[in-house]
């Protein structure tokens, strides 16, 4: 009857777990550039709303996940994940012999620590790849720059060249652009322009498009030239981009050394004093 029950219980953990993460991927919004218009028109619908723009929904569509009822797939998948480790958490102590000899409060402190590995699981995967969704934002934030400021150079508008890179970088980085054609249409739709770049920079978390955004905003109210604030803020970005690498690869002989102390030193050490060795107990 236990092995029933338990049988039961994994199997309806365990299709919690993978009906929610199916969810989670089925929301995912398509990378071609025509399928970024969803996003825009929640980005109007939402901008005004602050109780429906929670942080969790937020790193949600950052981790490609747009759906509006992904909050709730996630929370699907959490359960199935704490019944799962639940289930294994019992298979576990059931089967392993160095287990089953723990004390009682041993054996619940197994069975938390493996609910909870299975309800952290579906968090760390959404965390991973919105930490990847950042790092591509930034990578390719310098490009959408250059690009706009030979735009803006050739006498094209501001909106005009954010569009143009929308469309352009498309293929290379589909995040960004994603983030500028909804920018595009926010501001066709009627949007103030300053809530609509600040609304790109709140949805992206980055500093840089935060930056840029009170640049574009001072330049077209002061009514400054915008190319020549875009060269000087795309050339700074480089810099700093540059000392990002050169301080990683400063890092990298430190890192080195411990790896190279490890497997350098012992295998000398052992050539160096193994004749010795030999010899010694050879002649004792």
């Amino acid at each position: 009857m236990m092995a029933v029950v338990f049988s039961f219980g994994f199997l309806l953990s365990a299709l919690s777990f993978g009906a929610g993460l199916a969810l989670l991927m089925r929301a995912q919004p398509v990378v071609a550039l025509g399928a970024a218009k969803r996003p825009a028109e929640r980005m109007l619908q939402v901008a005004g709303d602050p109780a429906k723009d929670s942080a969790l929904r937020k790193q949600l569509a950052q981790a490609g996940f747009t759906h509006p009822d992904a909050v709730r797939h996630l929370g699907y998948a959490k359960l199935g994940g704490i019944g799962l480790g639940f289930v294994v958490g019992m298979v576990l102590l059931g089967w392993a012999p160095q287990l089953q000899q723990l004390g009682p409060l041993n054996k619940v402190a197994v069975l938390l620590s493996a609910s909870a590995f299975g309800y952290y699981l579906p968090v760390y995967w959404v965390d991973r790849r919105r930490r990847a969704y950042l790092r591509r934002i930034e990578l390719g934030l310098p490009d959408a720059l250059d690009f706009m400021l030979i735009c803006v150079e050739a006498g094209q508008s501001t909106d005009v060249a954010i569009m143009r890179v929308a469309e352009d970088l498309a293929p290379v980085h589909p995040d960004l652009a994603r983030s500028f054609l909804a920018l595009t249409e926010a501001l066709a739709a009627g949007a103030n322009r300053q809530e609509a770049w600040v609304r790109m920079a709140q949805d992206t978390d980055n500093d840089d498009i935060r930056q840029l955004a009170q640049i574009i905003v001072q330049s077209t109210t002061m009514g400054t030239p915008v190319a020549q604030t875009l060269r000087v803020f795309a050339a700074d970005l480089r810099d700093r981009r540059v000392r990002k690498v050169e301080e990683k690869a400063n890092v990298l002989p430190t890192k080195m050394t411990l790896g190279t102390m490890l497997f350098t030193v012992p295998p000398l050490l052992i050539l160096l004093l193994a004749p010795a060795v030999y010899r010694i107990s050879m002649a004792y």
